[in-house]
């Protein structure tokens, strides 16, 4: 019989009642149709947010906050032996990252609203460690020059430092990182500390490494393997030989035409690395032949149509790959372990049509598994399934406001641009849509050299499709995650074939009867408020209003403004081959720039900016609107003084979609 400890503690926590596994299969046929939710559902901080078993399985760590309160770290003996405790609360900090060294001890992060301060982050995440029991609370890593935790002994490590990897099985040991700049502020090198997460006691790592790496690969000891620096335009792939503790330099390979990436160390030393195809848009796991720099034989796993990264899960006390991660159409897991692969299909019967992730301790012989199960229109819950009996046990909901029924579904299509060439995308359609077309907002994602959604619940599109809209998420080339070609044909390419991607995006939906044409807008950040602006002005017929927030209004000002944090040799090397060479391809720039086509631009706009944003300073929102202004189109304009780029408060979050609410249903109500 499970204690009842577990539960009180979480229900006092989370503010729920938790049911028992049997109430999973819900319906609700025959229920009335409820109001959509309020926007407080969507965009306050989860209640559940995060859930870690111990190496053993034995106990449970969770990050849960209660409404109007911070993410606290709850732990509880899952054999009912000790009480549960609340180890870390604060009316400052959230807890975030929390991870488990050994089956006594912990580390975790902290953050909090007011992080920013004068364009930067003004507190990092810093990391502290915690026994199991709640006792020895340390400081390992500050957050600033300040101290956010009582320390004794061992004096903490500065705030240019970061947590990277778990020492060997069962032992206090982690692997940071000292982050080391060059005399123009921009991040050079990383090197690597051993660290004591009970005591704080440190030595340095490798004092034989090369020169300029940023990047690094670990075994499952801890033990650093491969390398990547990065200099001047160039990588360097180095790997060591634990024979001789030397480096040796495997491959070199310029920053814009990489033939693999990293992914990760397994087994007795083995590199696998990430390989795009840029024929197919396939992405395979294949392992790397450290003496001639090429992968051997047959992917391990092959993901056509993305390009995917890939996790590992290893035993961590003999490197075995037990199972992998990748992102398709969402995320995955593929077991490599028959008696994981047995486990995983046994979880996904239970929960069908989800995304079920799971991790299980320890992996080798399972003794709990815990499930984070969500779908698009689930926003995710944790539940626990106990090997030995053979039952199971909710944990938590993340967002119990958010009804799963109220939702509308997101789906992944792919279609073909202007030019033939492959265009992938994403639709949410209202909940209860009916077959006639709607009106629509076409959300452009940021970066651009990201990837913009995934098969999940996601607030913004979830938000407003419960307001009525069809939800439009294009994935323009210049997008990563759909292969290298496609990630490839959008360099130079900003305002032209890229911003032709979003218009055909929209022609796809509303060819397919989703989408009212005359009733469509247009928003986006960072890049995404570029693609706004650039089609407000391009396709002036197809949008009737504009949201663009922390956008870039002028691609020539991410070269000039000094005081930016985008690094001396992005703009020196990747800039100039993705964006465009300020010099040599200045007209292309000023042709393509929102704030020399205002004029063009007849619809209502509002522009949101960060005051504080070093990525894309206001200056851009600044200068796009006084030209709208001098256009005779004055923008609705706000400033949030207290962000940078993107907003992190509470409050302003949901100021900010307020106001975008308000915009919408004001330029696409009939």
């Amino acid at each position: 019989m499970r204690s009842m400890s577990w539960l009180r503690l979480a229900a006092a926590c989370l503010g729920l009642a938790l049911p028992a596994i049997v109430a999973l299969a819900q319906t609700t046929a025959g229920r009335p149709t409820p109001k959509p939710p309020p926007m407080e559902a969507f965009f306050q901080p989860a209640r559940l947010q995060d859930a870690a078993l111990s190496p053993s399985g034995r106990w449970l760590a969770a990050q849960v906050a209660s409404p109007g309160e911070r993410a606290r770290l709850v732990v509880t003996d899952l054999d009912d032996k000790e009480p549960a405790r609340v180890l870390i609360a604060s009316k400052q900090y959230d807890v975030r990252g929390v991870q488990w060294v050994n089956d006594d001890l912990l580390i975790f992060q902290v953050a909090n609203d007011d992080d920013r301060e004068k364009g930067h982050l003004r507190k990092r995440a810093g990391l502290s460690s915690v026994q199991r029991d709640g006792q020895r609370l340390r400081l390992l890593i500050k957050r600033d020059w300040d101290t956010a935790f009582p320390a004794q002994g061992t004096a903490p490590l500065e705030a240019n430092h970061s947590f990277l990897a778990l020492g060997p099985a069962g032992s206090d040991e982690l692997v940071v990182g000292e982050w080391m700049f060059d005399n123009n502020g921009d991040f050079a090198s990383m090197r690597l500390i051993k660290l004591n997460a009970r005591t704080g006691e440190r030595s340095s790592m490798l004092d034989n490494a090369p020169a300029n790496v940023q990047d690094w690969w670990f075994d499952h000891q801890g033990t650093p393997r491969a390398a990547m620096a990065s200099k001047n335009g160039e990588y360097t792939l180095y790997w060591q030989d634990l024979a001789d503790k030397r480096w040796r330099e495997i491959r070199r390979f310029p920053w814009d035409d990489q033939p693999y990436w990293p992914a990760f160390v397994a087994g007795g030393g083995q590199l696998f690395v990430s390989q795009s195809d840029d024929g197919t848009g396939a992405s395979g796991l294949r392992r790397l032949n450290v003496a001639t720099g090429q992968p051997d034989g047959a992917s391990l796993v092959s993901v056509p149509g993305f390009s995917s990264g890939f996790g590992r899960v290893i035993d961590r006390s003999t490197g075995e790959l037990l199972g992998l991660s990748l992102l398709t159409d969402g995320a995955t897991q593929v077991w490599l372990s028959p008696t994981m692969k047995a486990m995983q299909a046994k979880v996904d019967a239970l929960l069908p049509g989800r995304i079920n992730l799971v991790s299980c301790r320890p992996c080798d012989q399972p003794r709990r598994l815990l499930v984070h199960s969500y779908s698009d229109r689930h926003p995710g819950e944790y539940l626990l399934y106990d090997v030995a009996t053979d039952s199971w046990q909710r944990l938590g909901v993340q967002r119990p406001a958010i009804d799963p029924e109220q939702m509308g579904g997101m789906d992944f299509h792919r279609t073909k641009a202007r030019d033939g060439a492959d265009l992938p995308l994403w639709v949410t359609l209202p909940p209860g849509a009916t077959t006639q077309p709607r009106p629509a907002v076409v959300l452009v994602h940021g970066g651009p050299w990201t990837r913009g959604a995934e098969w999940a619940w996601d607030a913004e599109s979830q938000f407003l499709a419960t307001r009525g809209y069809v939800v439009i998420q294009p994935e323009f080339r210049g997008s990563t995650g759909y292969g290298r070609a496609h990630y490839r044909a959008g360099w130079k390419q900003w305002g032209q074939s890229m911003q032709d991607d979003v218009t055909d995006a929209l022609r796809f939906a509303v060819q397919k009867g989703w989408v009212d044409p005359k009733r469509v807008c247009i928003a986006g950040a960072s890049y995404g408020g570029y693609a706004t602006l650039m089609g407000l002005a391009k396709d002036p017929d197809q949008y009737r209003c504009g949201v663009a927030w922390v956008g870039v209004t002028d691609p020539r000002l991410m070269f000039s403004i000094h005081w930016s944090d985008i690094g001396r040799e992005s703009k020196q090397h990747t800039m100039p081959q993705m964006i465009g060479d300020p010099v040599k391809d200045a007209e292309m720039l000023k042709a393509h720039a929102p704030v020399e086509l205002a004029s063009k631009i007849k619809v209502p706009v509002m522009l949101v900016y960060g005051a504080l944003d070093m990525r894309v300073p206001i200056e851009h929102g600044e200068r796009m609107r006084e030209v709208l202004r001098q256009a005779g189109n004055p923008p609705e304009w706000h400033v949030y003084g207290d962000e940078g780029h993107g907003w992190r408060r509470p409050e302003n979050i949901l100021d900010f979609w307020r106001r975008v609410d308000t915009f919408l249903a004001r330029h696409l109500t009939p």
